[in-house]
């Protein structure tokens, strides 16, 4: 149990690292789909919360499909958000999978 709470642990210290060199990217990110949010609600004329809440719906590619765009500008604004979504989630998984093989790599040197 120690063994993979010390792993968590080397995993999580590398993905925090490595967050640290892409932060202002993935906070630009994340400011993208707010201001996809606020545009989404003028837009369409939906409560700013609802606005937000589709944005990052549809950013992380959940999509409920209870929110839907109707206008054109709507629309075009959904896919701008649908790409930047794939861009966020690409960069935040290519992040953990550094971080994992840079703890594996450790904790296989450590044991050699």
């Amino acid at each position: 149990m120690r063994n993979r709470v010390s792993a968590i642990k080397d995993f999580a210290g590398h993905f925090v690292r490595y967050l640290m060199f892409v932060r202002e990217v993935l906070v630009g990110l994340l400011l993208l789909l707010l201001l996809g949010g606020f545009l989404v609600s003028h837009f369409e004329g939906i409560p700013l919360a609802q606005a937000i809440y589709f944005a990052f719906i549809t950013g992380l590619s959940i999509g409920y499909g209870d929110i839907t765009p109707k206008t054109g500008l709507g629309c075009a604004v959904s896919v701008a958000i649908g790409a930047i979504g794939m861009v966020l989630t690409g960069m935040t998984v290519a992040v953990a999978t550094r971080a994992l093989a840079d703890a594996t790599s450790e904790r296989i040197h450590h044991k050699s």
